[in-house]
């Protein structure tokens, strides 16, 4: 059977004081979009995927989003460039290691980046678009990631470009 984790970025409680007060929608928008995330992290935790809770080393945020739950058996990393050797130290082994969260062609990918590479498996409807961006700039600026999409099926690989 094939070992697979999910990675969230960024599921901050809060946005920094500027991106609140530039974007007075985006704090609604992220805790809609992170209670749809807890539902999908119900469904792949019941299927036996690991669920990682990822988090970049900023102090300005207040912790984690309350609408995502996280599991004893989540894996919360502060850091993206441990993920691989946090999952190794847990005894775990993961065949097929996927990404999603806040904010996509950003802290997404960097932190995937920073993880495994630009290799990484992106999965594009687990991700939000930050306000100022476009999916079609963020798509054409990251060429090398490989592209997924979810549904309770699945992970399911994608050509988008």
């Amino acid at each position: 059977m094939v070992k697979k984790a999910l990675v969230i970025v960024d599921a901050w409680e809060d946005l920094v004081a500027h991106d609140a007060a530039t974007y007075p929608h985006l704090a609604d928008e992220m805790k809609s979009f992170g209670g749809f995330l807890n539902e999908v992290c119900k469904i792949e935790r019941k299927k036996g995927t690991r669920i990682i809770h990822s988090y970049a080393h900023y102090t300005t945020h207040s912790g984690p989003m309350k609408d995502i739950e996280i599991y004893p058996e989540d894996m919360v990393i502060p850091n993206a460039n441990d993920i691989m050797a946090a999952i190794e130290a847990d005894g775990d082994s993961i065949d097929e290691l996927y990404w999603c969260g806040f904010h996509f062609g950003v802290c997404v990918h960097g932190q995937a980046e920073a993880g495994v590479g630009d290799k990484a498996n992106i999965v594009t409807n687990l991700c939000l678009l930050f306000p100022i961006h476009s999916w079609k700039e963020m798509f054409a600026s990251k060429q090398t990631f490989n592209y997924y999409l979810w549904s309770q099926n699945g992970f399911e690989e994608v050509n988008i470009l």
